[in-house]
């Protein structure tokens, strides 16, 4: 004779409650709903984590780009490619890249890539567009406004340093092609929450959310004519007065 479950108490003999389907299906479930709603936040933290991160990266970058003006009775760094000019006075190659670039599977080293550019007109370079590079530290005007160093699409080598920009006439438009040609306007990017990190020549970095929605598709190529993108453009405007002197 079956003994029921209280029967089997009452007689001493030990009763062993496990889990029925149902009820590890329920659980299951209840785990699956708090990791859909965790995951998004978590990624989220991520990301800031890196935006962060390039930050602190640009900062330095920045230092070291005034350390060379000092050491080289002021003048301005020429660009050179991936900014190895400034390598000797960084401590470490993991400050030029952004942990938001993934690497692109062809094994290049740390010591040949670089995540930032540096703005034409600080890398005492011939001027661009009429626009005449700085060549002394000490002669920037208003240097909290003018942009130094700039996230930039990985593995591309500009070796007359950032310049977004096209001047037709007196009309100020995005610069119709870069090298390499899948890099975007000047390699653009938007990797930081459809936006950048840039630094300044007074050593300050913020963050700069791309503000037309037409500037994130010239970035992503869904927009073949930079043309159509430059009309009446905030973040055209915007990059023309951090730019140009």
């Amino acid at each position: 004779m079956r003994l029921s479950k209280r029967e089997q108490v009452r007689a001493g003999h030990p009763w062993r409650a496990g889990f029925t389907l149902i009820e590890l299906l329920v659980v299951i479930s209840i785990i699956a709903i708090m990791m859909s709603i965790s995951l998004p936040a978590l990624t989220q933290a991520q990301r800031e984590a890196e935006a962060v991160h390039c930050l602190a990266n640009e900062r330095t970058l920045t230092l070291a780009w005034m350390e060379y003006a000092i050491d080289n009775e002021d003048r301005l760094y020429k660009a050179s490619p991936y900014l190895a000019g400034l390598r000797s006075y960084v401590q470490m190659d993991d400050v030029f890249q952004c942990k938001a670039v993934a690497d692109d599977g062809y094994g290049r080293s740390s010591s040949h890539r670089s995540s930032y550019g540096i703005s034409t007109t600080m890398c005492s370079l011939l001027g661009r567009d009429g626009v005449a590079p700085y060549e002394k530290l000490h002669k920037i005007e208003q240097p909290a406004r003018m942009m130094v160093f700039v996230d930039v699409q990985p593995w591309t080598v500009n070796r007359h340093g950032f310049w977004p920009l096209f001047k037709d006439e007196d009309v100020w438009k995005w610069r119709p092609w870069s090298w390499p040609f899948f890099g975007g306007v000047q390699t653009m990017t938007a990797r930081h929450n459809n936006g950048c990190n840039m630094s300044f020549a007074d050593g300050h970095c913020q963050y700069r959310r791309w503000r037309d929605p037409r500037t994130l598709d010239l970035i992503k190529g869904k927009i073949g004519d930079p043309n159509e993108a430059s009309f009446d453009n905030v973040d055209l405007d915007h990059m023309v007065e951090i730019l140009t002197r």
